[in-house]
């Protein structure tokens, strides 16, 4: 199952990249991705890095959405650069470079970011990125304790 879960982390940065955000209507990811939409755990949360002001936990499919519409709303470019994916089976950790422009203020921001994809029983339950990897795997190591 984990080369699978790797599979789904690639094609999950491959869909978030494709996005064209430059536009004021919301993407929706359930219509940009179906095929990963139905992947997701009904009980799915998705986190923002601790580091950023405002962030939260997104709990449940509908309401993750709030994410994507957060970050549509801030940046007109988003991109997360995918280095290095690291299986663990249930777990992969995602080690990236996030390349963002900001909406109005033309702002470029780069930044590494280690993601972290929790699976269970083949479907996506929990994401949430870290500034560091060695948050990321502590955090892992939380989880799992």
């Amino acid at each position: 199952m984990s080369e699978e879960n790797v599979a789904l982390v690639r094609r999950n940065y491959e869909v978030i990249n494709s996005i064209d955000r430059r536009g004021e209507e919301f993407v929706d990811p359930e219509v940009a991705a179906p095929d990963l939409w139905v992947g997701l755990a009904p009980d799915f949360e998705i986190s923002g890095r601790s580091d950023v002001p405002d962030a939260r936990t997104y709990r449940g499919r509908e309401e993750s959405k709030e994410f994507w519409r957060m970050l549509q709303e801030i940046f007109t470019e988003l991109r997360w650069e995918p280095i290095e994916l690291i299986d663990l089976g249930d777990v992969v950790v995602a080690e990236t470079r996030l390349v963002a422009r900001g909406r109005g203020s033309d702002l470029q921001i780069e930044s590494d970011e280690t993601d972290v994809f929790w699976f269970r029983d083949g479907q996506l339950v929990r994401v949430e990125g870290f500034p560091t990897k060695p948050e990321a795997l502590q955090a892992i190591d939380a989880s799992a304790g």
